[in-house]
């Protein structure tokens, strides 16, 4: 009884323990399927607590790699690395002797050494349970705490140049509004502890769109403007170290150029935690960086006004699209990296923007003064005028005075503009609030899109009288349009305004009909109420979403963010989109949560008599077919989507709460 063990049997009982415990380790990600005629079956091989995505696996032509008869490698599966099983069934094909032979001795044949290749020197791939040491995720910039930086100067020596003119006057003449804001935002319990993030801002866009820069102070476009300025004032406030760039040259260089010898860098060297770009500068990465940009990919976020749907995201996307594809997709990127000015879809980020609003003193000077009997126009351009006359009029019956801040010649304002209009030319952001403070209505010509003027007139006690548009304009009935990769229809010129503020502040009328603007110019003059400025899109409001974002969204790595104990399954009706079922319960949709409701026990819970399960690659999965019942489960995570829907296919669908007046954070976010 107290013989003590030989060493040949305590060998073998460490080595059959150790065989145990990577059995118990690899078998999370063991799924058995069954091809058939109607498509991709499954079952799972056991029971286990951890919810798995699972997806429909082909045959490949790398087998899995047979340790001893013990450790297989199969394919893992995580809804951050979802060109994963792609990228191990090319691997074959994109072999390169030199970096996959020579340098890091992976071994072709080998399943196990083709992924951890993938997962550990490239980042195609989650790294294998057993090796999360060599997590190449683990090792990140070193985070001092965040502290609150109010100095302006130090943030004007960032935008030095004539090309940065516009953006140095809206950040001068808004910086009380952030410093107001982090004041009221500080005293938070959890807004003390942040850490410090590196953070590249790169402007692509605006490098290769030169006249955006060149035309600011004479009347150009400035909603994208807008949005970078209030991002960068919010990150700096923050206390993040930023670093600023439009040109190629101003990034690092392991964004620019691979290693000397061509191949992946086995040490990531970029020292940043997140990059903010747009398309273009997705693009200039992904094309610039070569076989080190599945390491950079995570880290980006894309500002794209108007949104990313799924299947233009997804490069392989095989259904037929209405309008065809478009120039500024295929990025397969998570659409939450994506980052919209307005909350189009919860599909992808909003980060918007922040409107400066009047000082509690002019807003007590303003309830004395009732006479605001003036009309501003909003139209910088002369030609958005054009057809307009009689429409104009109609506001000038109802006001005394109709103001503008026009751009263009003379010659062609005297052309599309009455007489009467006072036009004050092309304005600062003072001056702008000025004129919106002492007018009562502001008035839409149907462009631009979606800019941000229609709230900053909100925001300073203006009416804003909405086009609408018949019919809903889309990519296939307008030129604006057809080249955006998003699918939605746009009934007027701001559906934000539209649908959360409404009437009688936001009238919503077709300009062409004018008993409806009639009717709209007499409400406007008869309500007595001011409007009001939804919280998401003051100042604190903003820094709030950017400070969540920034704190709380990983694309490189899991993270419980929102958490899932938010997590509301909602079965839609026939034909529904999960945008409108969530938001019948008073719900977001969340996207996030679509992997965890990706089961075929999701689809018993709903009572979904599914004649046939298939996997496939779908922008309606997970769902159900009433025509036959066919059930359908996603095998392409880049392909979930909340805005699709399709006659007769009913979706299962993950919602959230929504705090009021800012719709990007649940209720028990931070």
């Amino acid at each position: 009884m107290r013989r003590l063990l030989s060493k040949r049997t305590f060998g073998l009982i460490c080595a059959g323990l150790l065989v145990f415990f990577l059995t118990a380790q690899i078998s999370i990600f063991q799924v058995t399927l069954h091809v058939g005629d109607s498509g991709v079956t499954f079952s799972l091989r056991q029971q286990t607590t951890v919810r798995i995505f699972n997806e429909a696996h082909t045959f490949l032509n790398v087998p899995n790699n047979l340790s001893d008869g013990v450790v297989t490698c199969d394919i893992p599966e995580d809804r951050l690395f979802p060109l994963c099983s792609m990228k191990i069934k090319e691997f074959n094909k994109t072999w390169n002797e030199n970096c996959h032979g020579e340098k890091y001795k992976v071994d072709p044949s080998s399943m196990c050494s083709v992924i951890q290749y993938l997962s550990e020197i490239q980042a195609w791939c989650p790294v294998l349970p057993w090796r999360q040491h060599r997590n190449p995720f683990n090792v990140g910039t070193k985070q001092q705490k965040a502290s609150i930086q109010t100095d302006l100067a130090a943030l004007l020596k960032k935008f030095e140049g004539d090309v940065y003119a516009w953006m140095r006057q809206r950040i001068v003449g808004t910086w009380t509004y952030w410093i107001s804001a982090i004041e009221e935002l500080r005293l938070m319990e959890h807004f003390q502890e942040r850490k410090r993030k590196k953070i590249l801002i790169y402007m692509a866009s605006l490098a290769q769109n030169a006249y955006i820069f060149k035309t600011t102070l004479k009347g150009g476009p400035l909603g994208e403007l807008t949005q970078w300025c209030d991002l960068i004032c919010a990150l700096h406030i923050l206390g993040h170290d930023l670093t600023i760039g439009f040109m190629k040259e101003h990034l690092p260089s392991t964004l620019l150029l691979p290693a000397s010898d061509g191949c992946a860098r086995h040490n990531m060297t970029d020292g940043l935690d997140i990059i903010f770009t747009d398309i273009q500068g997705v693009n200039v990465i992904a094309d610039r960086s070569g076989p080190d940009y599945s390491r950079h990919k995570c880290k980006l976020r894309s500002l794209d006004s108007f949104g990313t749907d799924a299947e233009f995201n997804y490069k392989h996307y095989k259904e037929e699209i209405p309008g065809g594809r478009s120039a500024w997709g295929s990025l397969d990127i998570q659409l939450s990296q994506i980052l919209t000015m307005y909350p189009h879809s919860p599909d992808n980020s909003f980060l918007g923007f922040a409107v400066p609003r009047r000082s509690g003193e002019h807003e007590t000077l303003l309830k004395r003064n009732k006479t605001r009997n003036a009309a501003l126009v909003y139209g910088k351009e002369p030609e958005f005028w054009k057809g307009y006359a009689n429409y104009i009029n109609a506001v000038k019956r109802h006001f005394s005075e109709v103001h503008a801040t026009l751009g263009g010649t003379k010659e062609i304002r005297q052309q599309y503009v009455p007489e009467y209009v006072i036009d004050h030319g092309i304005v600062n952001i003072t001056t702008l609030i000025n004129l919106l403070e002492s007018s009562k209505v502001f008035v839409g010509l149907g462009q631009p899109f979606e800019g941000p003027a229609a709230l900053e007139a909100l925001a300073n006690g203006c009416f804003f009288i909405n086009p609408k548009y018949v019919p809903p304009l889309d990519r296939t009935n307008a030129n604006f349009w057809a080249g955006k990769p998003l699918s939605r229809k746009i009934t007027s010129q701001n559906p934000y305004a539209e649908v959360f503020v409404g009437k009688p502040f936001v009238q919503t009328v077709d300009i062409n009909n004018l008993t409806e603007v009639e009717e709209a110019l007499r409400e406007i003059t008869n309500t007595k109420e001011e409007p009001h400025l939804p919280f998401e899109f003051t100042h604190a409001g903003m820094l709030e979403r950017v400070n969540a974002y920034v704190e709380n969204q990983n694309f490189c790595k899991p993270t419980n963010w929102p958490p899932l104990s938010e997590l509301k399954m909602i079965l839609g009706g026939e034909g529904e989109a999960c945008v409108e079922a969530c938001l019948k319960k008073q719900l977001t949709c969340e996207p996030t949560f679509f992997a965890s409701l990706n089961t075929k026990e999701t689809l018993e819970r709903v009572n979904f008599r599914c004649k046939s399960t298939v996997f496939h690659e779908s922008i309606l999965a997970p769902s159900m077919n009433t025509a036959d019942n066919t059930c359908q489960l996603q095998s392409q995570p880049l392909l979930f989507s909340c805005r699709a829907a399709k006659p007769g296919v009913v979706r299962v669908c993950p919602c959230r709460s929504y705090r009021k007046e800012q719709v990007a954070l649940c209720e028990s976010c931070r």
